[in-house]
């Protein structure tokens, strides 16, 4: 497998002492280089429309900002590579952002418009591959449309030819889509098989290692199952235990019932990271693992704890080579 770091640790969302200081071109300056020092020679970037109408133009989440700072995409992933960052390896377009009020046609005009525009950003940037959030949680869709009758159905029809959609663009780009397996997802109230035969077969999936345990599902089962449909991986952590139906509420990320981190920085939750990485080694899976720290409360330490973590995984049978990493 080939492993990479997903840019998602640093958090710009929500605010925090110093958290302007993620807008600057300077701060993602000095990160670069120190991605590559942690062993990372690839990155995946979120897709974040948010920055498009900010001023906040350092943040590299949109080709918007890449222009204002580098003049050219090209010249960015030039910039990368001049700091050890060999590879974009992917991009993650998640929708929920457009999920805000009960207008679906805003939901889904907006959420396909930029959703192009993050496939045709990924093909600038050479990347393998694009994740996509295939809905917003299941509690927010419910809170702005559940008091219409076959609100689900309707939703979930519509989102199948968003997503047939982005499949066109993707295949016209060479871009491979890899659908995400949150646990909060709308998929999760649907027949998962019907959904998935009314799919474009160039489709593949995302395997989220947390998002797996919080949903309390078997991980060497679904690899070894669906491993010639996996598109991209994602190395996550957690302690987190859904017994309250969290999935169910408008902001499962952040339980209502009780004050929690879901995701962790990975090495300091509960998942057997070992045993999920041994199993893609056994399904001989070549493709992008990439470690994702997205609730992390400071990005430099999640280097740190991402490269330890890697390496004691890289211990026994799995070796750096496994991760593509050298020594």
């Amino acid at each position: 497998m080939k492993i990479g770091i997903s840019l998602d640790m640093v958090n710009v969302h929500h605010q925090e002492p110093n958290r302007n200081r993620y807008e600057s071109k300077y701060y993602w300056d000095e990160l670069y280089p120190m991605i590559a020092t942690a062993g990372f020679r690839a990155v995946e970037i979120p897709f974040d429309p948010f920055w498009i109408f900010r001023g906040g133009s350092g943040v590299p989440f949109t080709k918007y900002c890449i222009e204002v700072k580098f003049e050219t995409v090209a010249k960015f992933v030039a910039h990368l590579q001049a700091n050890g960052i060999e590879k974009v390896a992917g991009i993650h377009f998640n929708p929920t952002i457009f999920m805000r009020n009960e207008n679906l046609d805003f939901y889904f005009g907006a959420s396909g418009y930029f959703g192009g525009e993050s496939i045709r950003y990924a093909a600038e940037l050479g990347c393998d591959y694009i994740a996509i959030t295939p809905t917003p949680p299941y509690g927010l869709v419910q809170h702005y449309h559940g008091k219409y009758p076959n609100w689900e159905g309707d939703f979930m029809n519509r989102t199948i030819q968003l997503i047939n959609g982005f499949a066109t663009i993707a295949q016209e780009k060479g871009i491979k889509i890899s659908l995400r397996n949150e646990y909060w997802s709308v998929l999760r109230s649907q027949d998962y098989q019907t959904f998935l035969s009314q799919l474009n077969d160039s489709i593949h999936f995302n395997i989220d290692s947390a998002n797996l345990s919080i949903a309390g599902q078997n991980s060497t089962e679904l690899l070894k199952n669906n491993a010639s449909k996996i598109g991209s991986i994602y190395l996550t952590d957690t302690a987190f235990m859904d017994d309250n139906e969290t999935w169910k509420t408008p902001l499962p990320e952040y339980p209502q019932h009780r004050a929690t981190q879901v995701f962790k920085d990975i090495g300091l939750g509960k998942v057997d990271l070992s045993g999920f990485c041994q199993t893609l080694k056994e399904i001989n899976y070549d493709g992008w693992a990439i470690v994702s720290n997205r609730q992390t409360r400071e990005p430099m330490r999640a280097l740190l704890r991402s490269r330890k973590t890697i390496s004691e995984l890289a211990g026994g049978s799995l070796q750096l080579g496994d991760f593509g990493i050298k020594k």
